[in-house]
């Protein structure tokens, strides 16, 4: 009874202080509860459906890639059997010209002896034995010029079908060119989609631009770049959400099956004496079509994207496993940093005037030879 009396006494005493909630205020809790529980429920909804579009955009980017790098191929090939052909051209053009010379020098010749034999013989004062030789070589000439004439025959068909060649070469050039203009307008469209989406999937995409750039101002040259980046990379464990590869041993094992960044030859390989200070080449330098694409040779995030020094347009993609390539000579960028790439995305463009895509591969913060890596 006495603990009674104390526990109705230490409420009432509670109740001068604060008033006890009432069911209409439990109820309100509970139903803001429920209604933040609904927003986060959404706010989940929106944040998948995005990470799902963007994927699909980045898919999209990859399929149009090869058609893009199918184009120019074929634009090279095409280019090519045109420099063939216009050389064909050339020759045959010159081979008839110097044969109708010839002709014309033959037959002049040989309307003279047939027409003015005794013209001939009086004005040259030839013997009868010379003026028989000229009757002779008259009619020897005569086989000697059907057969000329056979011949420049066919070379004038042949010349014939060349230039119908040639026409149809331009013609496809002129198509492909056209189709694969398109479809670079079709992939800049893509990639601001995936910049916007991704600018609203992730809000840190502009951040890790701007500390990017910022890195590249206080880097003095790319080793100390890729050093900063790599400290970044520690300190805030990006390892950990590269991609859904990273870590996985992924890249390692792809070594041998990758397909170069961009249409083009290898013309310098990795360790090669290079420039006035005869240093060996810790990269591969690919010479690439004018204007042609460049994409990611695998999945993974763009730790840097932008011009650096003289290395024109820089790109540095993380694939997880502590490992980084290097891509640089890009005239622009269709990437930015922060952003998650899939094998064979776009990621620039070369220019018109200069081809030569620099290619590193590092391992642990070391430049290792990257030919390996690419079929």
């Amino acid at each position: 009874m006495f603990k009674k009396v104390i526990l109705v006494m230490l409420l009432g005493m509670g109740a001068t202080v604060m008033a006890a909630p009432s069911a209409n205020d439990l109820a309100k809790i509970e139903e803001q509860i429920k209604q933040e529980k609904k927003v986060q429920a959404e706010s989940q909804r929106k944040s998948q459906a995005l990470s799902k579009e963007v994927q699909s955009v980045q898919k999209e980017m990859v399929s149009l890639a090869n058609t893009v790098r199918k184009h120019e191929n074929q634009l090279s090939l095409l280019e090519q059997k045109k420099k063939e052909l216009e050389k064909k051209q050339t020759e045959l053009e010159g081979r008839l010209s110097l044969t109708t010379n010839q002709l014309a020098q033959i037959m002049k010749g040989m309307q003279t002896l047939a027409l003015r034999p005794s013209e001939i013989l009086i004005v040259q004062s030839k013997t009868p034995i010379e003026f028989l030789r000229s009757k002779l070589l008259m009619q020897y000439s005569f086989p000697i010029v059907g057969g000329v004439k056979k011949q420049t025959q066919e070379d004038l068909s042949q010349l014939s079908q060349v230039k119908q060649d040639l026409q149809n070469k331009i013609k496809a050039i002129k198509t492909t060119k056209a189709e694969l203009s398109d479809k670079n307008v079709k992939m800049e469209k893509l990639a601001k989609q995936k910049k916007v989406l991704q600018a609203h999937y992730a809000s840190s995409y502009e951040q890790s631009k701007a500390k990017a750039e910022k890195l590249a101002k206080e880097a003095k040259d790319l080793k100390e770049l890729l050093s900063n980046l790599e400290k970044e990379k520690q300190k805030k464990q990006m390892a950990a959400t590269v991609t859904q590869k990273a870590g996985t041993g992924a890249f390692a094992r792809a070594k041998g099956a990758l397909s170069l960044p961009a249409q083009g030859k290898i013309t310098q390989q990795f360790g090669e004496i290079t420039g006035a200070s005869q240093s060996h080449a810790k990269g591969i330098i690919v010479s690439t079509r004018r204007g042609g694409q460049v994409v990611a040779p695998f999945d993974g995030t763009v730790l840097f994207a932008g011009p650096f020094q003289n290395y024109g347009q820089l790109v540095i993609i993380d694939h997880g496993d502590n490992y980084l390539t290097v891509l640089a000579g890009m005239n622009t960028l269709s990437t930015s940093a922060g952003s998650q790439l899939l094998t064979g995305e776009p990621i620039g463009y070369m220019s018109d005037s200069y081809t030569s895509l620099y290619i590193e591969i590092r391992q642990n913060g070391q430049a290792i030879d990257p030919r390996p890596w690419f079929i």
